[in-house]
């Protein structure tokens, strides 16, 4: 039997197929719904997840910003405490000078205005309050080039003075004399504050220590000789001449011994040499005379020189025998006879002969006596030296010695002339000369 179609199960055959596909379309729409909602899901989820990390980010870099700003602050604060703490003495210092400026300058300006304009007055009190500060400012630019600022210092206080003298005037005539002291005082005591502040500040720029500081003032107080002594012996030399080596010049120079002996002490002690060598020759005619060698050190306990045989010989026989009565030393009509002397004469020594006092009058003065002491030591100081360099090889010249000594070079050859006759003497006479070094 054939199938027969008919119209009616060709329209529900095709209704069929039309819902399935509406279903098959229904359950894509479904799906495509809920894949959407699951990505929209996904995409808020990513949103709020990144919005959080830049807010955990933006968070982070506040704090990094405010710990910068926290340690910059702080540096700064350190950096400006370190300026202060560098700096506060010239702070302290600007600030009492302005304080002071402060008190001065309106009575100055007052003392103008009665008689000018207040333009002029007010004009006129800073040009002379600015001419103190103009002269100070000067002066210290010229001394930290290491030149005199004696000049600026007289405008200083000139101008200080200046001043001060109009606010005590007018300051007493119109507030009276406690007001007028006070402003004087302000125009005098600005400029003392500066001089203090600039003095505090080159004794810092020396880059000595605070002992080696007060040692040279105190040397510069007690020895103000010798310091001036020594500052031209520096400056007059090129290139200056050593500090120390000035000083010890200076001192020969001025006290005429070795540094640490003032003239007190050597006058002193020549004198009470002076009366042991005067005691010495009243009771011995023909006795030595007492050493003035000061401070030269302690002497060393050298062996005295062996008497030649035949000296010793002839000295005891001329003693034994009797001088003949009525007997001089003087020709009458002729010369003697070759005759033994009336003391037996002493081996001559080698050695450097000691500075003796030279012997004055009984009313020489005590002076007089010192100086030639003085002078006598310092030759022999200088022959000792130039006979120390000739037994070293190395003699020295008769411009060093001079220099060394504080003396001309003339004088020098004159030293060096004695030490050569002397040596001369000695090797004719067939002594062996004792280096000087070595006699001490």
């Amino acid at each position: 039997m054939s199938q027969i179609y008919s119209a009616r199960g060709a329209r529900q055959m095709d209704a069929a197929t039309v819902a399935k596909a509406h279903a098959e379309a229904d359950l894509l729409r479904a799906q495509a719904a809920a894949a959407a909602g699951k990505a929209g899901v996904e995409v808020e989820r990513v949103r709020r997840e990144a919005a959080a990390q830049a807010r955990r980010e933006g968070r982070q870099e506040r704090q990094e910003n405010a710990a910068a700003r926290r340690e910059r602050r702080r540096a700064a604060c350190a950096r400006i405490g370190g300026q202060l703490d560098a700096h506060r003495v010239t702070l302290v210092t600007v600030a009492v000078i302005a304080l002071f400026v402060s008190v001065a300058l309106p009575a100055q300006i007052d003392f103008l205005g009665s008689r000018w304009a207040w333009p002029m007055a007010v004009a006129g009190g800073v040009s002379l309050e600015s001419l103190t500060w103009m002269f100070a400012i000067q002066g210290q630019r010229r001394e930290q080039r290491g030149l005199s600022a004696g000049v600026h210092r007289v405008g200083t206080w000139s101008a200080a003075l200046v001043a001060a003298g109009i606010n005590l005037a007018h300051g007493a005539q119109m507030w009276g004399f406690g007001f007028g002291v006070v402003a004087a005082v302000g125009s005098l005591a600005a400029p003392v504050a500066y001089e203090t502040y600039r003095l505090s500040v080159s004794e810092d720029d020396t880059g000595a220590s605070p002992e080696e500081i007060r040692h040279n003032r105190r040397r510069r107080r007690h020895h103000r000789k010798v310091h001036r002594a020594a500052t031209r012996l520096r400056w007059a030399t090129v290139p200056p001449m050593d500090e120390a080596r000035a000083w010890e010049t200076a001192w020969r120079m001025v006290h005429a011994a070795e540094p640490g002996v003032t003239r007190r002490e050597l006058k002193r002690h020549t004198k009470r040499a002076g009366k042991v060598a005067q005691l010495v020759t009243e009771h011995a005619d023909a006795g030595p005379l007492p050493s003035l060698e000061l401070f030269t050190g302690p002497r060393t306990d050298d062996s005295p020189t062996p008497v030649p045989e035949q000296e010793r010989t002839d000295s005891e026989k001329g003693a034994g025998e009797e001088r003949t009565q009525d007997r001089t030393d003087e020709a009458a009509n002729g010369p003697y006879d070759q005759v033994k002397p009336r003391t037996p004469q002493p081996p001559k020594s080698t050695r450097t002969p000691p500075i003796r006092p030279a012997r004055t009058a009984a009313r020489a003065t005590s002076d007089k006596a010192y100086e030639d002491a003085e002078l006598e030591r310092t030759r022999q100081r200088a022959e000792e030296a130039y006979a120390q360099s000739l037994d070293a090889g190395t003699p020295i010249g008769p411009a060093a010695l001079g220099r060394e000594f504080g003396f001309s070079e003339g004088w020098a050859r004159k030293r060096i002339k004695a030490v050569d006759e002397r040596r001369a003497t000695a090797a004719r006479q067939g002594l062996h000369l004792v280096p000087a070094a070595a006699a001490r």
